[in-house]
């Protein structure tokens, strides 16, 4: 009896947590775009520069917002069971290829590129892929280099970025939902964005296609996360 009373009481507290971790994550973009309307109320059109700035950071709170409900639904399907997959022999590196040409950004480079099949839901494995990068380019300037390798009935995929880094304490919360960083985990690049849900995601699907995951960083030096994925 306890041991349920227990269980009721950590659950509760656990969506406790996520109710607040989402409005603070929706507080944002919701008072910049309160705050655009209102200038654009008082200024109208009349400043075209003004008028400018206020729709590009609008739209791009609008896509923060959509990204933090797709990604929530996405882990309260998962949480539910029943957030399927369908999984069919995939060519790995042509689905790799043909995201990175997709995701378009001059700052991924392709340095190894093995050809490999694997079994796999390819649109959930493309979801997978972007939050790798979205997180190796938030927290570096310079370029992430992507290396897709095999050995013996591996496929081995990593993501390499020269940025900020993680400490090792921290590397291992980093798939926490809403989990947020120290101050030595501040954002590099503020074009990129982030709901704090992104790996979490990532985790998952990697789980539910028997990926392990590996994550080796040093604090100013840069963070290299390795994908060690099963091959037919």
């Amino acid at each position: 009896m306890q041991l349920e009373i227990d269980a009721a009481s950590e659950n509760f507290l656990r969506q406790q947590r996520l109710v607040n971790d989402v409005s603070h994550e929706l507080r944002t973009p919701l008072t910049i775009i309160r705050g655009y309307v209102d200038l654009l109320e008082s200024y109208g059109a009349t400043d075209p520069e003004l008028f400018k700035e206020a729709v590009m950071s609008i739209k791009k709170s609008a896509q923060n917002m959509q990204s933090l409900v797709e990604s929530l639904l996405f882990l309260a399907r998962a949480d539910q069971g029943t957030q399927s997959l369908i999984k069919v022999p995939v060519d790995l590196d042509d689905l790799l290829k043909k995201f990175v040409e997709d995701y378009r950004s001059p700052r991924i480079k392709i340095s190894k590129f093995s050809p490999c099949k694997i079994l796999a839901d390819g649109e959930f494995l493309k979801k997978m892929f972007a939050a790798f990068l979205d997180n190796a380019l938030r927290y570096s300037n310079g370029s992430v280099k992507i290396e897709l390798t095999t050995s013996g009935d591996v496929a081995i995929l990593k993501f390499i970025d020269k940025g900020i880094g993680i400490s090792k304490e921290e590397s291992e919360k980093i798939f926490d939902i809403f989990y947020r960083s120290d101050k030595a985990r501040t954002k590099v690049n503020d074009k990129e964005n982030s709901v704090g849900l992104g790996l979490s995601v990532a985790k998952w699907i990697a789980d539910h296609h028997d990926i392990k995951i590996s994550v080796k960083s040093k604090l100013g030096e840069g963070t290299t996360f390795t994908l060690t994925i099963p091959t037919i």
